[in-house]
This record gives C-alpha cells, sequence and structure tokens, in this order.
C-alpha cells in the first residue's frame, strides 16, 4: 500500500522511511510536498538537510550531492507555479523528464565540469549556464 502524503514526510523526518520510498522519486517527492507547505527558502533548506541526513542514517553519505538536491528543488518550484490543483502523481506525469532524466535537464543549468565538482557536492554552487529564475520555458 502507498504511503500517504503526510506518513511519507512523517517517516522520512523520523528516518524510519522504508528504504524503497528514499530514491529519486521519492526526493522528488519530497522536494514537492515541502514546497506545498513551505516557502523557497524553506523547503531547500528541509530537502537537502532532510536527505542528508537520512542517508548519513543509512551509511551512504557520500551519495548525497547538495547540488543537484538543491537545484532540483529549485527547478520543481519553478514548474508548480505554472500548475494549479495539482498533487504529486500529476506533476510526476507532466515531468516525465524530471524522473527519466534529471542529469539532462540539470545540464540546460549547470556545465558537468561544475555539477560534478567536489565543490557543488559538499554545498550550493550557482548555475553556470543558466540562472534558474531566467527560464522561461519552465514557468510557461
Amino acid at each position: 500500500m502507498p504511503l500517504s502524503d503526510q506518513d511519507f514526510i512523517e517517516q522520512f523526518e523520523q528516518q524510519t522511511l522504508p528504504t524503497e520510498y528514499f530514491n529519486h522519486v521519492g526526493h522528488l517527492r519530497l522536494a514537492w510536498l515541502y514546497l506545498q507547505q513551505y516557502e523557497l527558502n524553506a523547503a531547500i533548506n528541509k530537502t537537502t538537510t532532510g536527505i542528508q541526513a537520512y542517508a548519513n542514517h543509512l551509511g551512504v553519505k557520500d551519495k548525497f550531492h547538495h547540488t543537484i538536491t538543491e537545484a532540483l528543488v529549485h527547478i520543481i518550484h519553478h514548474r508548480t507555479l505554472a500548475i494549479v490543483d495539482s498533487n504529486f502523481s500529476d506533476f510526476l506525469l507532466a515531468n516525465q523528464d524530471l524522473v527519466n532524466n534529471a542529469k539532462d535537464v540539470l545540464g540546460q543549468y549547470y556545465s558537468a565540469s561544475v555539477l560534478f565538482s567536489a565543490e557543488a557536492k559538499k554545498l550550493f554552487v550557482e548555475p553556470d549556464k543558466l540562472a534558474f529564475n531566467n527560464r522561461q520555458s519552465e514557468i510557461s
């Protein structure tokens, strides 16, 4: 049985979320849910610190990539601005590129050398190709 949004958030924050939900789509869901509840900066903070803490809890701290996580929250935020009365399933259906090809989406904003740098893994690095707030196709 799928988890309700409330159960998903509660289990994530308590670090009891089953690992099968702690995957790429789970990360997208978490960011989407936090963006429904908080303004952008708070959603970014809750998403990045939460995913990092849960990865540490699972013993996979090297998998956490700060810039990728924060950048995806920015992208999800801009894409949700154009959607009214949506749920996460609808968001996923309309944004299959984020599910199936997130690295290519990120490549619109970042060169590989910047995105996959040691610095970007540890802390947020601004895009070097296209700023998030200038991406017209994200909000149209």
